[in-house]
């Protein structure tokens, strides 16, 4: 099957921006200013909500196998990043502190693994429903008002960003995206960068204003509510009705960001970043340990300058990704990341004619 390069640039580019985001993550509070806080602002505003638009638009009904494979997936790496993570805080690994055992709670970045496994289940039933994006949409506002904060099934993760999913299911559906598609006339591919461009930069502009006048701690606020991370009461100070209002903006901006990106990422193949798209899950999963391992080693502010760790920060994002995707990694990597149920599932299926 041919792949289409414009989705596979789209993924290189968010996966990129995923690991550029973690790496982020805690260097960010040890600089003064606020050039790192709003770059991952930016960052988090649409680059996990397109990436799940995507995963709609590509979900498939009746897919059971993928279902099966990505929670044998999930189930690996839960294992392997929690009991390494666990190692690392010096924690014993055969006991009940071991991350890795929690398996209904998702560890860090395998809570997209996790809600993706439980989406699929439970998409072909909500689709049934009439205008089930609104439904998704309703019902991800109304849980905001929910206080469990605790990890367990990545709840507020997997109520919050769903109709992200569904909308993406409901372009592919209604073939909607094509909409999107870079046209072969030069000068229509002109005009569709150019409407992606205006609306991609009005919400860029507009991130950037608040940052502007924001403090730094309110900036991470804002972050966070592109994160889906508190709770109204506590994202908000409030647990009145503004905060649904306030987060239906998150939403709106989010889409806007997201699809308007989607009409500038070009169509030809690109050194490294369509070969990240293709390989995006190696990505998501090894970038983790890159990444543990920067946090641990660096530790504070490494250069005086923001800009400058800036620019290290994504230069190293970039090897990182580099040395994942290459050949000799992937190889490596394979039998844990595209694991192959179909035998377990076969002989199952025969054991089964023959009771």
């Amino acid at each position: 099957m041919n792949r289409n390069p414009w989705f596979d640039n789209i993924k290189g580019f968010l996966v990129i921006f995923v690991v550029i985001g973690h790496m982020l993550t805690d260097l960010r509070f040890d600089y003064d200013g606020k050039l790192l806080e709003t770059v991952y602002l930016v960052i988090y505003s649409f680059h996990m909500p397109l990436f799940i638009i995507l995963s709609g638009y590509f979900f498939r009904e009746n897919k059971y196998l993928r279902v099966i494979q990505l929670f044998a997936v999930y189930c690996v790496w839960q294992i392997l990043i929690g009991s390494w993570a666990t190692f690392g805080e010096g924690l014993p690994l055969l006991s009940g502190q071991n991350l890795g055992t929690h398996l209904l709670r998702p560890y860090w970045a395998l809570w997209y693994l996790f809600v993706m496994v439980v989406w699929y289940i439970v998409t072909p039933y909500v689709v049934h429903l009439r205008g089930y994006v609104w439904f998704g949409l309703a019902f991800a506002l109304l849980y905001g008002f929910e206080l469990e904060n605790t990890g367990f099934l990545a709840l507020r993760k997997l109520i919050m960003f769903y109709p992200y999913f569904l909308l993406g299911n409901y372009l592919s559906e209604h073939e909607f995206i094509r909409i999107f598609e870079m046209p072969k006339s030069f000068k229509r591919r002109m005009n569709v960068r150019l409407i992606g461009g205006l609306a991609f930069a009005s919400v860029v502009g507009f991130l950037l204003y608040e940052a502007w006048r924001d403090t730094p701690q309110e900036i991470v606020a804002l972050a966070n509510a592109f994160k889906h991370r508190f709770p109204y009461v506590e994202q908000y100070d409030s647990d009145a009705w503004v905060g649904v209002l306030k987060h239906s903006v998150i939403y709106f901006l989010s889409i806007t960001a997201s699809l308007g990106f989607m009409m500038l990422v070009p169509m030809r193949r690109l050194p490294l970043v369509t070969r990240a798209g293709e390989l995006s899950l190696y990505v998501y999963l090894l970038h983790v340990f890159f990444v543990m391992a920067w946090r641990q080693y660096v530790t504070t502010a490494f250069v005086p300058q923001t800009w400058l760790a800036l620019l290290i920060v994504i230069g190293v994002a970039l090897l990182i990704v580099g040395v994942i995707i290459h050949p000799l990694i992937v190889r490596l990597m394979r039998p844990l990341i595209e694991i192959d149920i179909r035998p377990i599932v076969e002989e199952r299926q025969d054991l089964s004619k023959k009771g």
